[in-house]
């Protein structure tokens, strides 16, 4: 019979959970009976007739009778947790459909079975063409009831699944179909037990944690008994075992501690057999991943398998994800899995080998004179590795690095990656295809074919090899040497020429500059930053000969190498701010860089992918926000509440004017004009979100990503300047601008008013200073850097579509509208003081920003020689 919602709302899933706690306690205790059982067997050295067998018969009986009773149980508890599982899953999304429709005033029915329908008993009046009153054209949110009952309608489909399932469980139990053998006692689970536990989210349910705990210290108690852990893991399968360690990390289990040195064996021979064979799947991508950090795991996997086997699997899984112009998603997914999984692998081999040079001696003859193919393979696989986060042995990837380099400078510029070319693809990139004809297709984006490239790329997360391999300054014949002016002005990264648009080289020097900081030479990090820096500024838009795109017909910077660019720039936040403020201070920083200099390098940054600017906004912003929390740290309680507004209010005033810098010299430049002011809105509430830790309709983005992606170091950014921050902060704000999406400024609906956004940055300013206290607590949210105002509720028309708040909206509207009504007991006297003071502010940002973008709008118009005598001041 089909579970109907009210069913589904009254079950209790913590109860089963706490069933299948009791369960797997009774199943311990016989476990535990096994010493008893054992010490108890009759002797074989006794040999009485009748007696004899008679007492071993009754021995035999009685193991498997407690086998029988172990067998069920363990049987029984799998079902709990699974039916536990789906059922928390089911009755919390079907509650949030349900309470969301409701809240706008719909009407659900439930018409029989787990058909769904949603209503609205008051729709809109709807007009047509001409303007003819009366003829419907569809509820304007048909596709929202759409989606709510559809997740409904699952909801209750799903429940009625696990309730089928553990009904069929439980019978199955009662009437003794679970046989336990003859075996010990706990051997005595049937095959599929370890499946059950381990299919939550496959099925879409949610991990429950209470039972992967129980099966992880199942597995843990297995160890003393290696030949029966190995027979359960082999009953499961790479499968089982794969979706298991998916669900302990969605829990917070930790599944590798349990399996211990015998189940860490058994995967490295599936591991090992599948890359040899060439047999990579998506389950042996999760495998390694879950042990790419493990020494044992990768000193064994990198004995056992040569270069030319890696280079062949690799070689495979891109021929599976790409081929004859098309591109498999599943497959593709697994390609990136594994290459970044392996690379991974490979830095924690290199971290504990004995001789890292003589590792790279090997790897370098691997790529460079072993099987030609093999050269993109392996160097692709190490790319991804630091692209992963891996640190690799800093002698290993300097000399391997290093020796590359030589050989290519060797060749007096002939091509010698191009001989090599096998159409390997970067699965990460953007990928795009032409055709050539009679089915033939050449690789226009993406490509992972320049070995000395993605070596570059792999030094992403290993600053002091990146930084030692930009201070050497000689070739190995003696001569004299400048690897940086080779790689910014001399040598090709096109992607038509099989290398990736300067992506690696990004990496490299993001790496050897802010990448460094920690344990690097900072010295050194100024000023590869200041050279590059001035670098850009000499020949951006020159048609000097070297670095070429634009169709040859100027100099610029690879589109993949601005995203790093930005990153940079980032790193030295405060110095950046200073020289883009309105009297170009930049005096006392770590860089020499002029502010005409530094407007130049943003118009490079916004060339293409913006995410480098956008990385560099956030950072002025939050550069920005902190100065005005110095300002209250310093003054609040010193001065009035007029002098301190009035403070803070000139200090957004200097950040408009960075920001209008900042967004004015880079993305704007490309935009039309009858766009450009939804663009500078766009780029602008980005930064200011991110900076304050939110962005609309993705939650607490920022916190998300320093949880999942840097851990704990990563909070550094948070609560301190971005300038100071560690290399992993910066990575947490690249990786939360790539998952907040892409700033898009064509719909109104996605972005607020300039004049809006500027006010709410000046509110939340005043509320972190303690001047507005009687705001309802429905209207503030807790951010990493304090309270702020709502960041979807700017208005009172804003509250109905904010989920959190389906079912307040009438008295949230109300409550909202009374605190602007000085009639209204409600009124707010702190709002609207501060409301007062940001309408100044808002209008002093409001002139420097205008200032800055008319400014970059002009130099954008110049020609190269009229660009470089304003960059002198000469213009």
């Amino acid at each position: 019979m089909t579970v109907t919602y009210e069913k589904l709302q009254s079950w209790k899933p913590d109860g089963l959970s706490d069933a299948a706690d009791k369960f797997n306690s009774l199943r311990k205790k016989l476990i535990d009976q096994q010493d008893e059982m054992d010490a108890g067997k009759p002797p074989e050295t006794w040999q009485t007739p009748n007696s004899s067998e008679a007492a071993r018969s009754r021995h035999k009986r009685l193991v498997e009778d407690l086998n029988d009773i172990a067998a069920p149980l363990s049987a029984v508890v799998a079902g709990l947790d699974s039916a536990a599982s789906s059922l928390r899953s089911a009755k919390e999304s079907a509650k949030t459909a349900y309470d969301a429709a409701v809240g706008k005033g719909w009407t659900v029915k439930f018409p029989g079975g787990t058909q769904v329908e949603i209503e609205d008993p008051t729709p809109p009046e709807s007009t047509a063409p001409g303007g003819r009153r009366g003829v419907p054209t569809g509820h304007p949110d048909q596709s929202t009831m759409d989606s709510y009952a559809q997740t409904i309608s699952k909801a209750l489909a799903d429940a009625t699944e696990a309730e089928s399932e553990l009904e069929g469980v439980l019978n199955t139990a009662t009437s003794g179909g679970y046989d336990g053998g003859d075996g010990e006692i706990a051997d005595a689970i049937p095959p599929e037990i370890g499946k059950i536990l381990a299919s939550g989210q496959e099925d879409g349910d949610k991990p429950d944690k209470a039972a992967m705990q129980r099966y992880a210290a199942y597995m843990d108690e297995l160890e003393d008994e290696p030949e029966l852990k190995r027979e359960i893991m082999s009953q499961m399968g790479r499968e089982g075992i794969a979706n298991a360690f998916k669900n302990a990390e969605g829990t917070g289990v930790d599944l590798h501690a349990a399996m211990g040195a015998t189940g860490r064996g058994v995967i490295e021979d599936w591991v090992e057999y599948d890359v040899k064979n060439k047999g990579v799947s998506g389950d042996t991508a999760t495998l390694l991943g879950a042990y790419k950090k493990d020494a044992e795991f990768t000193k064994e996997l990198f004995t056992n398998v040569s270069p030319d086997q890696w280079a062949d699997a690799i070689k495979h899984e891109n021929g599976e994800a790409f081929s004859g112009g098309k591109i498999d998603e599943a497959d593709r997914k697994v390609y990136s899995e594994f290459l970044r999984a392996g690379g991974s692998a490979l830095a924690t081999y290199t971290q504990g080998h004995p001789d890292p040079k003589g590792l790279a001696d090997e790897w370098f003859k691997s790529i460079t004179e072993g099987d030609d193919e093999n050269a993109s393979a392996l160097t692709l696989m190490i790319k991804k590795g630091g692209e992963d986060g891996s640190t690799f042995q800093t002698d290993f990837m300097y000399n391997l690095t290093d020796d590359v380099y030589n050989w290519e400078r060797g060749h007096d510029g002939d091509p010698v990656w191009k001989p090599k070319d096998v159409g390997l693809v970067d699965p990460d990139a953007d990928v795009d295809y032409a055709a050539r004809g009679r089915g033939a297709y050449e690789l226009q984006s993406g490509s992972a074919n320049d070995g000395m490239a993605n070596l570059l790329g792999g030094m992403a997360h290993s600053p002091e090899a990146a930084q030692q391999f930009f201070k050497d300054g000689t070739l190995d014949n003696g001569d004299k040497d400048d690897r940086f002016d080779y790689f910014i002005r001399e040598r090709t990264f096109a992607g038509n020429k099989g290398s990736d648009e300067g992506d690696g080289l990004g990496l490299a020097l993001e790496a050897a500059t802010v990448g460094a900081r920690e344990s690097g030479d900072a010295e050194f990090s100024n000023h590869l930053t200041d050279r590059l820096f001035k670098t850009i500024a000499e020949h951006s838009n020159s048609g000097a000969e070297g670095w070429l795109i634009d169709g040859n017909k100027a100099w610029h910077t690879w589109p993949e190498f601005n995203d790093s660019l930005g990153a940079i720039a980032a790193g030295y936040s405060d110095d950046v701010y200073n020289t883009l403020l309105p009297d170009g201070g930049g005096e006392g920083g770590p860089l020499s860089v002029s502010p005409n200099e530094m407007k130049i390098v943003l118009g490079e940054m916004g060339r293409g992918d913006d995410t480098g600017v956008q990385v560099l906004n956030a950072a002025l912003a939050h550069e920005g926000n902190e100065r005005v929390d110095a300002i209250i740290a310093d003054n609040k309680g010193e001065v009035s509440d007029d002098k301190l507004r009035a403070l803070i209010s000139k200090q957004t005033s200097d950040t408009g004017a960075v920001l209008g810098n900042s967004i004015g010299f880079s993305v704007l430049v490309n935009v039309e004009d009858d766009m450009r002011e939804a663009a500078n809105a766009a780029y602008m509430q980005k930064a200011f979100d991110v900076a304050a830790g939110f962005v609309p309709g993705a939650g607490d983005v920022v916190g998300d990503v320093l949880k999942e992606s840097v851990g704990k170091a990563g909070t550094h950014l948070i609560t301190t300047g971005v300038d100071t921050a560690t290399s992993s902060g910066l990575d947490a704000l690249k990786g939360t601008i790539g998952a907040s999406g892409e700033v898009d400024y064509h719909d109104p609906k996605t972005v607020r008013t300039q004049d809006a956004l500027i006010e709410r940055n000046l509110m939340n300013s005043y509320l972190r200073a303690g001047m507005i206290d009687d705001v309802p607590k429905e209207f503030i949210v807790q951010g990493p850097d304090g309270p702020s105002f709502h960041p979807d509720i700017f208005n009172s028309d804003d509250i109905k579509d904010v989920p959190e708040l389906a079912g307040q909206r009438e008295r949230l509207e109300t409550l909202w509208q009374d605190l602007k009504d000085p009639t209204s007991d409600s009124y707010s006297l702190d709002l609207a003081a501060a409301e007062e003071s940001a309408t100044d502010g808002r209008q002093e940002f409001k002139h420097y920003y205008a200032e800055a973008v008319a400014e970059a709008q002009e130099v954008a118009g110049m020609d190269y020689e009229d660009q470089q005598k304003w960059k002198r001041g000469e213009k």
